[in-house]
């Protein structure tokens, strides 16, 4: 069975900076790792962490080798596209010697896992919050869609495809979705897409096919719907995601932060682990 864990949003900052000096992404990245790192007997095998954009807070190589080093004790292979507060070159470099990493242009990529396709494109325009896949990268993901034939596809990108219905985020979100949505139609095997940038946990669709956006590990973007809703954040528990092939695709919302129990139904005591 194919599974791999996304996280995205992390949005880690060199010490000793905090995101609008007041969130600590790195401890909540720091969290986020031991959360995954103490699961995984009860969730793995995991074949790769997919970490769907805004690694960093400001595109640097010291955020990005800050990043590189909060995620390696979960002792899993990580892959990554970019954000929009991410750097294309920085992070080409700090990625350099992995085998997903092109050596030029977008940073599109795929990967065969036993199960299913995956598929991840470069949704960034330097310099802008909002995004927009080119030319090439469309290209890349026909290219793709059609070398899978039969089999599933999982598409990964940071800029979600579709609208959530908070009016800020849907202002800065993937200019040519409609030109996504139609390299996705008609595709008979299962697809699905996963995204982030809206730092919260939503599903929509995208060319007839689920797509759903992964929580941030650190902060939210508050799910107001109102038309003159403020721009901004929230401090709220972060997460991640699983996704994972059991004859169709099955995908799993898992906190950052330890949950107590697990208790018994009947009476409330806790169910004692096999050590």
């Amino acid at each position: 069975m194919s599974r791999i864990i996304q996280i995205t949003d992390t949005h880690v900052v060199a010490p000793p900076a905090l995101v609008a000096e007041r969130v600590d992404t790195r401890l909540a990245l720091e969290s986020c790792a031991a959360r995954i790192r103490a699961a995984l007997d009860e969730i793995g095998p995991i074949d790769v962490i997919v970490a769907t954009g805004d690694l960093t807070d400001r595109g640097g190589a010291a955020e990005f080798e800050t990043f590189q080093r909060l995620i390696a004790p979960t002792g899993l292979p990580v892959v990554a596209i970019p954000g929009n507060h991410d750097r294309r070159e920085p992070m080409r470099a700090a990625f350099a010697q992995e085998r997903f990493m092109p050596e030029s242009g977008p940073i599109d990529w795929m990967m065969d896992l036993s199960d299913f396709r995956l598929i991840a494109l470069d949704t960034l325009i330097e310099g802008e919050t909002g995004g927009e896949l080119s030319a090439r990268s469309l290209d890349f993901l026909r290219d793709a869609l059609d070398g899978a034939g039969a089999r599933p596809v999982l598409v990964a990108l940071h800029h979600p495809p579709f609208k959530t219905g908070i009016r800020f985020m849907d202002e800065i979100g993937l200019k040519n979705a409609a030109a996504f949505s139609a390299a996705l139609e008609g595709r008979s095997a299962e697809t699905r897409v996963i995204c982030g940038h809206v730092h919260r946990y939503i599903t929509g669709m995208a060319g007839g096919c689920p797509a759903i956006i992964g929580p941030s590990t650190a902060h939210a973007i508050p799910a107001d719907y109102r038309p003159d809703a403020p721009a901004g954040f929230v401090r709220e528990p972060g997460g991640f995601l699983i996704h994972e092939w059991a004859g169709g695709f099955r995908s799993t919302y898992v906190g950052s932060e330890p949950a107590e129990g697990p208790f018994r139904f009947d009476d409330g005591v806790a169910i004692r682990r096999a050590p």
